[in-house]
Order: C-alpha cells, then structure tokens, then sequence
C-alpha cells in the first residue's frame, strides 16, 4: 500500500526568528515585490494578510517589522528540517521552498502500523519551533495538495483522502496560473470536475503539462523524488532579528543552536570534541572561534558554559547579525563503567575541568608535566597536553628539585654540603662543559641543588621543597 506524507512550512525564516528569542514583536517576511510572504502571529493579530502590500500593513500594524526573504537561508533552514527527522522516517525529499515529501509505506513496519508512525512523527515535529501543516496520500502531489489546505491527517484510507482531493480548488495544485484561469474559464474550478474529464479530452485541449501532472496526482505516472543522505556532521545558520554586540545575549539563541546539536547527538549515540562557532558582523570580517572539550560532550548547557567563557574572554569588538554553529564529526558514546567503592567524585569530571580551563585561559596556558629520560635538568620534563598519562622514566629515580632556576645564579653564602657529587656534561662530556652536581643546605634551612664547574665556580641551579 503506498503512503505518502506531505509537510508544508508556510514561515520558516520567520519562525527562525523566533528559535532565536526574539519573537516578541509583529515580524513579516517581505519578497522583492514588497509583498508579504510570511508573517508571525503577533502581525496576523492586528490584521496583517499574506500578499498584503507594505502600505496597507503599516497602516495597520505601525510597529511591523519587515525583513527581506533570503532564498539561500530558507532552503538551508528546509534541510536543516530534512536532517532533523532523517531519523523519523527514513525516507524523505524535499521540496522548495516550505515542503518536505516523506514516504511513510515503508516505516509502518518499524513502527508497528500507521498509528506508531504518526505518533512518532508528529512528537518529533512538536519539538520544533516551526509551524507546519501535513496530509498523507497514496501519491506525493495528492498529500501536497491536502497539506496546502492543511488538512492535517494521517490516514490509510484512500476513500478519505480521496474525497477531501475532489473537493480542492485547483489553486492548491501544481498547474501553473495560466493553465488554471484557462480551466476556470471553462467552469472546472475543482479538482473533481477536471478528473471527471477524460485523458483524451483534455489532451485535445490542453497542454502535455495537464495530463503529466493528473498522470501523477493519480498514481498513474511515476513521480521520482530526490530523497536526501543523513549528513555527516552538524551545521546549523541563526540570523537575528536585530545587531547583538552583548555575549549574555548572545546567549540566548546560541543556546538555541547548542539545542539542536544535542538532538542530533542524542539520536545517533554520539557526542563532539570540537565545535566551530562563526559570527557574522556587518562592518567586520566573520569571526570564528574554534571551542574544544577533551572528554567530549553532548549536552547544550556543557557547551553554552564553554563558549560563554571563550567569548568573553575575547570579548566582541562588532555588534553580530547571524550566528553558525559547525561540528564536522562525532564520536560514538561511550559507557562509562564506575567503580562501586570509588570515592565521591566531584561535579566535573578532570577533563571537564581542562575544557574549562582552557577555554578560559587559552589551549597554549594548560598543560601537563612529564619526566624525560634525560640526565640534563633543563631537559628532564616536558609539557605533554593535560591529564596525558606517561609512564616514569629512569630520570625520575633520581634525586632532582622540585624548583629550577630560569637561570643558574652565582653562589654566595656558606653551605654544608649533604651529597654529591654527581656528574653531568651538556655537550659530548667535554672537560669545559663537564657539572658536578651537590646537594647542600645553607644556613636559612633551605636545600639548594649546586654545581660546581671545572673552573671551581659554584652556581645554585635548583631549590628542593
């Protein structure tokens, strides 16, 4: 049985306005020919119509406003949608600019029947911020025409939709306007009188246009639909209604985007080690900052914490317009397996601590400390990345100072000598370089690390705590 679901979403860019927390006032989208194309609630409130004229809505609404429709974002925000419910339903296409096509005959399996499906659907859709209308169909053009009229059912029986088709004004289909006053002329003003016409007539009287489209509304023809691939990562475009130049603000709808990319980790089982964050300046080149977490996260509010402390530490020098959130892979989740009898941990985890760390101080301000099997002490640690496990080497048995001198200084006070000596030599163990090293005590109590050069000169290198 063929099962087709249409989704129409009649105000995506105005309604990602609202994602954004900034729905407060009456918004509506504009096309070049200054004509409304889409509206938020607040405007239809006082009377603001689709395909109204820019006179007449300021006239009723003073406080309106306006902003220019962007093809490029409305199609990103419709596969950013696309992506959203891949894992839903597997198979689905979309259509430019507002609608998505789903088959839906090849879930109901999955989901044990029509009445799974729908509730699995129809819950992941609620979780959005958009408004949208659907319909289901035996053919893609049926449910898109149903949709259009939000029809907003979900059924198996053909007899339903099938009577709700015949009664559909032939504005909701897909012929072009001057095909429809042609039929209007001629009485059809339905699309149940055009399909009581016969396939002969109307191809004596009309376009091949006429009789492909009815061939598919129908079932007859076959309707190829371009269905999408899950992408691999996550990218994600905010534009805000008005210039940003607060990071508490700012906030607010990048915790919105942080929101989605913790829904699409959570339904693969995965979370990110590194996100990039792009803010858009009017007067100023774009700006990205590149926020990293060494265990690993997936919730929003672990990121918004990170990213709050990396802007603010940079501090914004333009006001932003549009925010991009990019994750270009994930890492499956892990398990973690705790110990019964381990002690209490704290809140964070010691790499959440690190991510914190570094995010506010910088990656080049956080490191670890090493032993090096090496005998010279300006080489005997290093600076691996944080928390980096590193067996001991040789050098750590030996007795070094927990303190070395950025340089060695000169000795000047009477000390007692406790061990020693202990040779070393920097360049090929010759005579000139050669260090005998001692360890003393002087009369402050402190135990100092010396040397002693084949000159008989006495140099403090080191203090042992």
């Amino acid at each position: 049985m063929a099962l087709y679901v249409y989704l129409h979403f009649p105000a995506l860019q105005c309604d990602s306005l609202a994602e954004a927390g900034q729905q407060t006032l009456p918004l509506a989208v504009v096309d070049t020919q200054h004509s409304i194309i889409q509206l938020n609630e607040q405007a239809a409130a006082q009377g603001v119509q689709l395909r109204m004229g820019l006179a007449t809505a300021a006239a009723l609404c003073h406080n309106l406003q306006l902003i220019p429709y962007q093809e490029q974002q409305q199609q990103a925000l419709l596969m950013a949608i696309a992506q959203q419910l891949y894992q839903l339903s597997g198979e689905i296409a979309p259509d430019p600019p507002a609608g998505l096509y789903l088959r839906g005959c090849s879930m109901l399996q999955l989901y044990h029947g029509l009445d799974g499906y729908r509730s699995a659907l129809l819950g992941g859709l609620k979780r959005l911020p958009y408004r949208y209308a659907y319909a289901s169909a035996a053919t893609p053009f049926a449910a898109k025409c149903l949709a259009l009229q939000q029809f907003n059912q979900l059924t198996a029986d053909h007899a339903v939709t099938d009577k709700a088709l015949k009664r559909s004004p032939l504005s909701f289909t897909e012929l072009e306007t001057k095909m429809q006053q042609q039929l209007q002329r001629l009485g059809i003003d339905t699309l149940g009188r055009l399909l009581a016409l016969s396939a002969a007539e109307l191809a004596r009287r009309f376009d091949h246009r006429l009789i492909s489209y009815l061939g598919r509304l129908r079932g007859e023809f076959f309707h190829a639909l371009d269905y999408i691939r899950p992408e691999p990562g996550f990218s994600r475009y905010l534009e805000l209604l008005y210039d940003i130049s607060d990071v508490a603000v700012l906030s607010v709808p990048l915790q919105k985007l942080l929101q989605q990319l913790e829904q699409q980790l959570e339904r693969n089982n995965a979370l990110c080690h590194q996100l990039t964050l792009h803010l858009y300046s009017r007067d100023r080149a774009t700006k990205s900052y590149s926020i990293g977490s060494a265990q690993g996260e997936y919730r929003a509010v672990n990121w918004l914490r990170l990213c709050q402390l990396q802007l603010e530490s940079s501090q914004l020098t333009a006001p932003v317009y549009g925010l991009q959130l990019e994750v270009t892979q994930f890492a499956p989740q892990q398990a973690q397996s705790d110990d019964l009898f381990a002690p209490q941990q704290g809140n964070i985890s010691a790499l959440q601590l690190v991510s914190l760390l570094q995010a506010r101080l910088g990656r080049g301000a956080i490191s670890g400390l090493s032993l090096q099997n090496q005998h010279l002490p300006e080489h005997a640690s290093g600076r691996p990345l944080p928390l980096l496990s590193t067996r001991p080497q040789a050098g750590a048995l030996l007795q070094r100072p927990a303190f070395l001198l950025p340089q060695p200084r000169r000795l000047h006070e009477a000390v007692e000598i406790n061990s020693g000596p202990e040779r070393l030599c920097a360049d090929g163990w010759q005579l000139a370089a050669q260090r005998d090293y001692f360890i003393g005590r002087n009369q402050q109590g402190q135990w100092l690390w010396l040397y002693r050069t084949a000159q008989q000169q006495w140099f403090v290198h080191g203090l042992f705590s």
